[in-house]
């Protein structure tokens, strides 16, 4: 019998521990993990990279809009055609990219710019019908 009890215990042990873990994850995706909308023509990454900024910024977290182009290794400044951010965790940069954190290396190049930067491509995006920044994910 002391088998079975010592079993049974293990067993709802393991299900509360998995259980608080996943309330607490839950708890803290939002932190992780900001609300982006889908891209649409009024959307784009842009927008996305704006909407992830001011979440950052809120929490007090450092991040750096970058653009370049997902699709070419080396791409001068003229190829860029995305933007998204690397932000400050922990003495790493992590790259966030439609709301959601990224670990391919071509996150990991382009060129820094500005906040006024993307506050102009957003701007001229509402201005315009051509983007200054097409819209990728």
């Amino acid at each position: 019998m002391g088998n079975v009890s010592g079993g049974l215990l293990k067993i709802v042990t393991f299900v509360f521990v998995a259980l608080t873990v996943t309330l607490i994850l839950l708890r803290f995706s939002p932190l992780v993990f900001p609300g982006v909308a889908q891209p649409s023509p009024s959307f784009d990454c842009d927008d996305a990279a704006l909407a992830m900024y001011r979440h950052f910024q809120n929490m007090g977290i450092e991040s750096v809009p970058i653009i370049g182009n997902l699709d070419l290794k080396g791409e001068e400044y003229e190829e860029s055609n995305h933007v998204w951010l690397l932000i400050e965790s922990s003495g790493r940069q992590i790259a966030y990219d439609w709301g959601s954190p990224r670990f391919d290396s071509q996150h990991y190049e382009g060129y820094t710019v500005s906040l006024d930067f993307v506050l102009s491509a957003v701007a001229e995006d509402i201005k315009s019908e051509e983007p200054l920044i097409i819209a990728e994910r």
